[in-house]
């Protein structure tokens, strides 16, 4: 008995031909109408078509312009024109995805009365925010470029849109960075700026001992003690040979005794002329050193802090884009929701199999119920 129940429940392909066309009529007409009523009330009257517009970058290096651009030859740089790695791009994704883009946007596109919003009650950013999420799509591709994919009532809106925020993402990461070094460039500043200062005062000292007669410690220390020496080896010389004259003139010519007089006052005037100068370098020779030495160092500290200086002040004001441009987004054409076609051919086919199976599920109650009975 079980045996002819399970055959007599068994699938017939046949009989479910029989089926169709005996009620070919039904199924047809069910299907096409059911299949009009959607495709009438997915249409422009019922739903506002929403376009899509898409735009794709690969982000860049976090490469700073002073890095790539002035570092020497054979040292290690960045390359400005390598594409960014996972991580710029997932940094990228979180500006992107953040509050602060979705304000921008909100404010940009007045989007309270884009979206038709009653702005006379009041619209919190909350609201704005969430209504914003549902219209953008923000994610990495599989070949790690970050594709941005807006939908809007309005086409050319979609576009901009979409370009604003790709925009904005870079603007924001440019920003982030110039906070830092605008800070950077504040301290920076200031001590090259106290460097200067000292090393202009060192400057003005120097030049005071110049004035004075101080030019060069070492130079003139030399040259003055030699003369020094030399003079005094000499006046000491000539008034010995002085004193034997005078002790013996007797036998010797009057201008062999004047000529030697005016040698030893000569070397005398020498050493005398010789004194003050040596005098002035005992006393600013320590005063001169210190600041010689000193300034040699500190000139090699304010040339690394220009340098420094420079480097920072050139990545405050200069910026480079954030981003390689794959694809910009353009208005589109068509619209991209609701899909009435796809979604009108998927109810025509959903309607055709379950006309058939509850056509199926009534032809076969007579039968089940005579069997039951």
């Amino acid at each position: 008995m079980d045996k002819e129940v399970q055959n007599d429940y068994s699938f017939d392909i046949f009989y479910l031909i029989k089926l169709v066309m005996k009620w070919k009529w039904v199924i047809a007409g069910s299907s096409v109408l059911v299949s009009v009523i959607v495709f009438i009330f997915t249409g422009p009257a019922f739903i506002t078509p929403e376009y899509k517009a898409s735009v794709i970058f690969y982000p860049t290096t976090n490469a700073k312009i002073s890095t790539s651009l002035l570092t020497e030859p054979g040292t290690a740089r960045y390359n400005l024109l390598e594409f960014g790695t996972d991580e710029d791009g997932e940094q990228l994704l979180q500006i992107l995805k953040s509050d602060e883009t979705k304000l921008a946007v909100i404010h940009q596109f007045n989007l309270a009365k884009h979206y038709k919003l009653d702005t006379a009650a009041g619209v919190s950013y909350h609201t704005l925010k969430n209504l914003l999420s549902k219209q953008v799509e923000v994610e990495q591709t599989e070949y790690k470029a970050i594709q941005i994919t807006v939908f809007d009532t309005d086409a050319q809106i979609a576009a901009d849109m979409a370009n604003f925020i790709a925009y904005f993402a870079g603007y924001q990461k440019n920003e982030i960075q110039r906070s830092k070094a605008k800070e950077a460039l504040a301290i920076i500043t200031k001590e090259y700026q106290n460097e200067l200062q000292a090393v202009d005062l060192m400057d003005k000292t120097l030049l005071k001992l110049r004035e004075a007669g101080v030019y060069d410690y070492f130079e003139q220390s030399k040259q003055l003690n030699e003369s020094y020496t030399l003079n005094k080896v000499r006046l000491d010389q000539e008034t010995a040979i002085l004193k034997v004259y005078e002790n013996t003139k007797v036998n010797l010519p009057d201008t062999l005794i004047v000529k030697t007089r005016a040698r030893v006052n000569g070397y005398q005037a020498a050493i005398n002329a010789v004194k003050p100068q040596l005098e002035l370098l005992k006393k600013y020779g320590g005063i001169y050193l210190d600041n010689i030495n000193t300034l040699e160092l500190e000139r090699k500290k304010l040339s690394s802090l220009k340098s420094r200086y420079e480097s920072t002040k050139l990545d405050y004001e200069q910026v480079l884009p954030m981003k390689f441009t794959i694809n910009q987004a353009t208005r589109p054409e068509i619209s991209a929701r609701p899909r009435r076609g796809l979604t009108t051919g998927l109810v025509f086919v959903s309607t055709f199999l379950l006309s058939i199976i509850a056509i199926a599920l009534i032809e076969a109650i007579p039968a089940i119920s005579k069997k039951l009975s």
